[in-house]
């Protein structure tokens, strides 16, 4: 059963803009895999393999995009979460030094996509998903544990 995720409108239209793009490479991966079969022998042919490896990475994104869009429920401005999810920006403070930041926990390969991303598989994004307004999440870091508090998500 895949899990209910809620995106930010951007956040959803971004990841609509990558499965587009990469179904719209479909046709040049099939060509570069038909051009590099006409080169001969298919054990050595590097273009071949490399087409094929290609191949395979995009398809694998484009399954993982469709399943993540098509149980995904759009964020509208205005509205209000009780927990932080993927793909909405949540506010905290760090306890130590009183500095407030904004961060927006996405999956890793969304990372370097994200302005203020956190990796879900960061300390930082796991210890802050499925927090509520007001707890506090606890990260452990290279100098000890930092406590920080969630102050508004969405």
């Amino acid at each position: 059963m895949a899990l209910q995720t809620r995106f930010t409108r951007a956040a959803y239209e971004r990841l609509e803009n990558e499965l587009d793009t990469l179904k719209g490479r479909r046709a040049e991966i099939i060509n570069d895999i038909k051009e590099a079969r006409e080169q001969g022998d298919l054990r050595e042919n590097h273009a071949y393999h490399q087409a094929k490896d290609t191949q395979g990475m995009v398809e694998a994104r484009i399954t993982e995009l469709e399943l993540r869009l098509a149980d995904a429920t759009i964020l509208e401005e205005g509205e209000t979460l009780d927990e932080v999810v993927l793909g909405v920006p949540v506010k905290v403070r760090n306890l130590t030094s009183n500095i407030e930041r904004e961060y927006c926990i996405v999956s890793p390969e969304e990372l370097d996509s994200v302005d203020n991303g956190a990796s879900q598989a960061s300390p930082v994004g796991s210890a802050l998903l499925t927090k509520k307004v007001g707890d506090i999440a606890e990260v452990q870091g290279p100098n000890g544990i930092v406590k920080f508090e969630v102050l508004a998500i969405g």
